[in-house]
């Protein structure tokens, strides 16, 4: 079975691919509807996470939309991930950043501790072996 991309590794190759698209926005002449909304090529993220396009669709789509849109307080959804016509395939970018940054905190904080833990299990494998051979 091949390997599953996670969240941090669809969002990593989303934001390497289309950081240059955000910033290369212009209010002068705008290639888009709006700055934050980037649009994306589902094909080329699937591509690059090694798996089908449909499951990069679906992992936006449902997933992402699901865990990472939100209201804001005058009640408007934001959303995560959008397939509109007049839009096309998008992002919203500047969340795209916050999500990934959160998930990169998160993933050093486990790695961290993983190895505080391991630190700590080999020094208590070492004093058995103390006690048990002296």
């Amino acid at each position: 079975m091949k390997k599953i991309p996670t969240d941090l590794e669809i969002l990593t190759v989303i934001y390497n691919k289309y950081e240059d698209t955000f910033r290369e926005y212009t209010r002068e002449e705008p290639d888009r509807i709006a700055r934050i909304r980037v649009p994306i090529d589902i094909h080329e993220v699937a591509r690059e996470c090694g798996v089908e396009e449909d499951m990069i669709f679906g992992r936006l789509y449902y997933h992402f939309n699901k865990k990472y849109s939100y209201k804001d307080e005058g009640g408007d959804r934001i959303t995560f991930f959008s397939s509109l016509k007049f839009e096309g395939m998008s992002v919203n970018f500047p969340l795209v950043a916050s999500v990934l940054a959160d998930l990169k905190t998160e993933n050093l904080k486990f790695r961290i501790a993983t190895a505080i833990a391991s630190l700590a299990f080999a020094i208590s494998l070492t004093s058995l072996g103390i006690v048990l051979f002296t």
